[in-house]
This record gives C-alpha cells, sequence and structure tokens, in this order.
C-alpha cells in the first residue's frame, strides 16, 4: 500500500508545542476545493492507495465529508489524521457513510496534564469524547502519540487508554525538529520510552507501529531488541528502493539488509547528532520481518490461511498476526496487521466449503475482539470440530472462555512451553504469562471443549518435558499431550544450536516424558506431524500414530529425505527432515525402518 498526505488546511484548534505544520492562517487558493480534488488525483495517479486528509485540522472544514467521497471515487483508501475534538455523532457518521476507512487521533496523553502539550484547555476530553464518537459511528481508530520530551511521562498511560476507548492500534511517532528544540528527545531516549511503550503493549495484547519517516529508523535499536515488528509500513518489495525527502543513507547503510527499502536517517536527526549509534541491519530474521516480497495485503493474503493434509485435513485461519507472547521459535508474521473481516470470513468459508478442519489461530487469536463471531460462523458451516490455538494466557477471564464454548468451540490448542515459570517466560520471552496460561487451562477444563496442551521441544526447554507431563497429569488429567520439534521452518526462527537442538540431544528427555504420560493415563500425540520428529527417531513407546499417506508435493518442498530414508518402509508416511535441520546436523541420525512394524496402534 503506497501512503500520501493531502494537507487539507493549516490551521489548528490547537497548538501542540512540537508540531511543525500549524499556521496561523491558510493559504486560501491552496485549500480551495478544487486544488485538493486535484491534488487527490495526482497522488492517485503515481500510484497512491491510500490518502491520509491531514493538517492542520481538517475537522476545521464543512466539506471533508465531500473530500472523503472524492478520495473514495478515485480509488483510494480514504485516512483522516485528527485531534478528534470537534468530532460529534453526527460529524462522525457523515464521515463514515462518506467512505472513511479510518481516523488516526493524535492522543499522546491520558489526562488533562496534556492540555498543557496541546495548549488547548479541555482538549483532552473533547478527544475521548471524539473517539468515542468515532468508536459508535463505525469508523476504525487508531491513536498516535508523539515521542518528545513533554510526552514522556504520559507515554506508557496510552495503551491501555486506547484499549478503553475502542481503538486498539496505538501508533507512535518521532515528529521532526519542532518550534521548542528541547521537545525533540536523542535517540537513546526515544529508543527506551517506545520499547516501553512496546512492553505495555504487548501485555495487553495490543499491536503498535512506528513511523518509518519518523527520524527513528529500525537500527536506531540495539541488536536483539527484537522491536521489527513495530515497523510493518516499511516492508515493501525488495529492490524497489525508498527515496523520501529530508533522508538520507549513511555509511552504516552500506551493510544493511533493509538498505533497500529504508529511507535512511533523517536529514534533521543527523544535524543535531554527530554521533550517532547505528546499529545496520544484519540479522536475517529482523530483515524477515522488515521486508516484504510484495504489498502488506498481499503478504496478509497470502498467509491468512493455510491447509495441511493427513489423517485430519485442517486448514488453519490467522484471525490476527500480533500477539502477547513473542516466543523465539515463532515462524508466524507477527508484524502484519490484522487481516480484514471479509478475507477472515472468507477464508473460513472456503476451509468448510473445501471440506477441512477450521482451526482458528493467529498471533494470538484471543485477541481478536470478533473471536466468538468467527466461532459461530465456522461451526455454522462445518459439521468438523472446531479448534483454536492459544496460549490460553487471555483465557484467564472465565466469562470468555463460557462466550467460545457457547459459540461452539469444540477443541483448544494450548502452547505451554515449560513445567516451571522461569523456563516457559524465557522461551515466550513474556514474564508472568506462564502463570495465566496455568489459569486458563484451568478455565477450560470447566468446560466441555477438548485441551490439547501443545509443548515446543527445544534448546531451553526439553530437560522439563518429563516434569510437564507430570503437571498436565496433576492438574488437567483429561487433556491430550501434543510434543512438537522446534523448527527453522522459516528465515524467522534463528538457525541456532541454543535452541534448535539435536534430535539425540533431545530424545533421552522425550522417551521419559512418553513413559511418564503412558503411566499417567495420559495420550501423547504430534509427533507424527510436520512439527513432530522424523518416525524413525519417535520413541517407541509412544502408543498413537496417526500415520496417514502424505500427498506428494503437501511439504512444499521444506522437507529432505536422507541416504536412510530410501528403503524405509515409512517413507510414504514420514516427512523426513526439514531442511534448516539438515543444513545444520546432516542426516545421521536417521535410521531405515526395515517394517512398518512402528505403525504400533494407529489412530
Amino acid at each position: 500500500m503506497k501512503t500520501e498526505r493531502v494537507f487539507t488546511n493549516l490551521r489548528c484548534n490547537q497548538a501542540c508545542t512540537y508540531c511543525t505544520f500549524r499556521r496561523a492562517e491558510d493559504d486560501l487558493r491552496a485549500i480551495q476545493p478544487s486544488a485538493l480534488r486535484a491534488s487527490i488525483d495526482a497522488a492517485v495517479a503515481k500510484g497512491a492507495t491510500e490518502i491520509v486528509l491531514t493538517g492542520g485540522e481538517p475537522l476545521l472544514r464543512g466539506d471533508l465529508p465531500v473530500l472523503v467521497e472524492h478520495v473514495v471515487r478515485s480509488g483510494a483508501e480514504a485516512v483522516l489524521a485528527t485531534n478528534a475534538t470537534l468530532a460529534e455523532d453526527a460529524l462522525a457518521t457523515r464521515l463514515r457513510v462518506a467512505g472513511l476507512a479510518r481516523a488516526v487521533v493524535n492522543f499522546a496523553g491520558t489526562d488533562a496534564s496534556l492540555d498543557a502539550v496541546t495548549r488547548d484547555p479541555g482538549g483532552v476530553e473533547r478527544t475521548r469524547r471524539g473517539i468515542a464518537a468515532f468508536v459508535r459511528s463505525g469508523v476504525v481508530v487508531e491513536v498516535e502519540a508523539a515521542v518528545v520530551r513533554s510526552t514522556l511521562a504520559s507515554l506508557e498511560r496510552v495503551p491501555p487508554e486506547a484499549l478503553r476507548r475502542g481503538a486498539p492500534a496505538p501508533g507512535l511517532t518521532r515528529p521532526p525538529p519542532a518550534p521548542d528544540p528541547a521537545q525533540i528527545l536523542p535517540w537513546d531516549e526515544a529508543c527506551a520510552a517506545v520499547a516501553r511503550v512496546e512492553r505495555e503493549a504487548r501485555r495487553l495484547g495490543l499491536p503498535v507501529h512506528f513511523a518509518p519517516d519518523s527520524g527513528l529508523p529500525p537500527c536506531a535499536f540495539p541488536p536483539g531488541s527484537r522491536l521489527e515488528h513495530l515497523y510493518g509500513s516499511l516492508a515493501r518489495a525488495e529492490g524497489e528502493g525508498a527515496r523520501r525527502e529530508g533522508f538520507r543513507h549513511v555509511a552504516e547503510c552500506a551493510s544493511c539488509l533493509v538498505r533497500a527499502g529504508c529511507a535512511g536517517v533523517a536529514e534533521s536527526t543527523l544535524a543535531r547528532s554527530a554521533n550517532l549509534a547505528i546499529h545496520p541491519v544484519t540479522e536475517e530474521r529482523a530483515r524477515r520481518r522488515l521486508t516484504l516480497v510484495s504489498s502488506m495485503n498481499d503478504q496478509v493474503r497470502r498467509e491468512v490461511a493455510s491447509r495441511s493434509a493427513g489423517a485430519f485435513p485442517e486448514t488453519i485461519v490467522r484471525v490476527n498476526f500480533h500477539c502477547n507472547q513473542s516466543c523465539t521459535f515463532c515462524f508466524v508474521s507477527t508484524h502484519l496487521p490484522a487481516p480484514p473481516d471479509a478475507m477472515i470470513r472468507a477464508a473460513i468459508e472456503d476451509a468448510a466449503r473445501r471440506g477441512t478442519r477450521v482451526v482458528l489461530s493467529g498471533g494470538e487469536p484471543t485477541l481478536n475482539p470478533r473471536l466468538e463471531q468467527w466461532v459461530r460462523l465456522a461451526k455454522s458451516l462445518s459439521k468438523l470440530p472446531v479448534q483454536l490455538q492459544t496460549n490460553a494466557v487471555r483465557l484467564e477471564d472465565a466469562a470468555l472462555v463460557r462466550r467460545l464454548e457457547d459459540a461452539g468451540l469444540d477443541e483448544a490448542f494450548v502452547s505451554l512451553h515449560g513445567s516451571t515459570a522461569p523456563v516457559s517466560d524465557r522461551v515466550t520471552e513474556s514474564p508472568g504469562t506462564f502463570e495465566r496460561t496455568l489459569r486458563g487451562l484451568d478455565r477450560l477444563a470447566e468446560t466441555s471443549i477438548q485441551v490439547t496442551v501443545n509443548f515446543v521441544l527445544c534448546g531451553p526447554n526439553h530437560h522439563e518435558a518429563p516434569d510437564f507431563v507430570e503437571l498436565v497429569a496433576a492438574r488437567w488429567p483429561s487433556a491430550l499431550v501434543n510434543f512438537s520439534f522446534v523448527a527453522p521452518s522459516s528465515d524467522l526462527v534463528p538457525r541456532t544450536t541454543d535452541l534448535i537442538p539435536r534430535y539425540t540431544d533431545v530424545l533421552p528427555s522425550l522417551t521419559r516424558a512418553v513413559d511418564r504420560a503412558n503411566a499417567s493415563g495420559l495420550r501423547v500425540v504430534g509427533l507424527e506431524s510436520m512439527c513432530g520428529l522424523p518416525l524413525c527417531l519417535v520413541p517407541a513407546s509412544v502408543k498413537h500414530l496417526a500415520l496417514a499417506e502424505i500427498p506428494e508435493g503437501l511439504d512444499g518442498g521444506e522437507f529432505v529425505k536422507g541416504d536412510e530414508c530410501g528403503a524405509c518402509a515409512l517413507a510414504s508416511r514420514c516427512y523426513g527432515l526439514r531442511r534448516g535441520y539438515a543444513a545444520m546436523y546432516g542426516d545421521g541420525e536417521l535410521r531405515r525402518q526395515e517394517t512398518p512394524s512402528t505403525t504400533r496402534g494407529q489412530g
């Protein structure tokens, strides 16, 4: 999506300390309706698919709905940048009817102290009322907070306030030099503030984005910060290049993997600071999160649904991509925006039409406010069980669990990657969520929903697999236990030996875990799946394997077979080795199966 801004006027009813656009008077010729229509047409002719009507304050214009209609008729999406103080119900409804897609509201604080920043007594309360009017009218609202000196103390309160106001997508921007230079934060202070807001937003399950053209590029954050998802709007086709007035590449950009899609560093920032700490993006995982093979919409469309075949064909529908955990081995593009409702509906309808089971996933699907609606839709269209893949953090809310059960949810596939908080929280990189997942599982156990507890075996946690089984047996004895193996399934997953151990290093812990499951009467599943192990390495004590012929091409070329696989009796039912694993360790661990005797206890 290519975005262009059209300034409808430069007068504003606020006077923010950091604003560089506001003017006391407008050039009346420049803001004539005919001139603005021409600007919109020119932007669309250059390829813009999104037009942001901005100012000043656009709501000062009486003909704003007409301009919105013109944007829509031109074939672009209309977005409004506003402080929302003038957005009463009637006007908000007129804008929605005209075709306004969303309103981006300047909201950098949560109490009257912000009035000193906007220099508009009572402005904060009027902005709150304006946001409510937009939400009631059906306009999607995003809030945007400026990261400057005067907003620093209130920034962390923006995510919870946005959530309360029905605007669950806070954005952050670091403005260009303000009339008061003291307002502009140095890189390190701005980075620290952004990181704090991101942590608070993730705790609440909110996606956050950071404007890439606001003077703080991804290289401002130290390596390992894992904040690339903030820059979803930076992503563009590789090699397309990016030019933006007032920005330039510096020497450090030469080694950066995302140079082609980044405009570089703001000239104003370079003028203020001679010794910037620039960290070029050199990690493949970070590059993947900052680069798309085409447009953002195309990427979402490709990843919203994926199909698998086998004993139980299913379609995984990702109702959103963001998550309230940050597992190191996650292969989901958590930086992507949520799919449009129409796309989710179409994916569910297509899955039901094909006769596959519908699995609602994410990111973390419980963060989608319409999850119950999607469960109900899937249940109404499919005769097969409807499953939810979740970390169950939000399912500690018993009322939410009951609503999902009432909507028809049949199964919950819950990720729990440790038997203790230190290990689980290390894997998920989300301290405090281990106990919340336990409570979520407790609430699920009180319902008729069939629960499967999933444990991804990886370097930091595989030693806890036996104790994990003991935990499940003691606390949720009717649950199934699913073991997966961490997989270098995409370049989002770091290919390090610390994260991805050898199969043979994990097998002793896994075998003990399976033996304890058998002794406790728990059923272990999943080891024969794409996310499991080569069948020749599955412990002999596993009683239940759903072995089905694997259709040719199902793996998308991601798996390879070793020298021992050619004459193996299970060759047509085993995926083999992921290419990433084979590149790390080779195929020397594989063992040929002479007879299909290992199909014990199928089903």
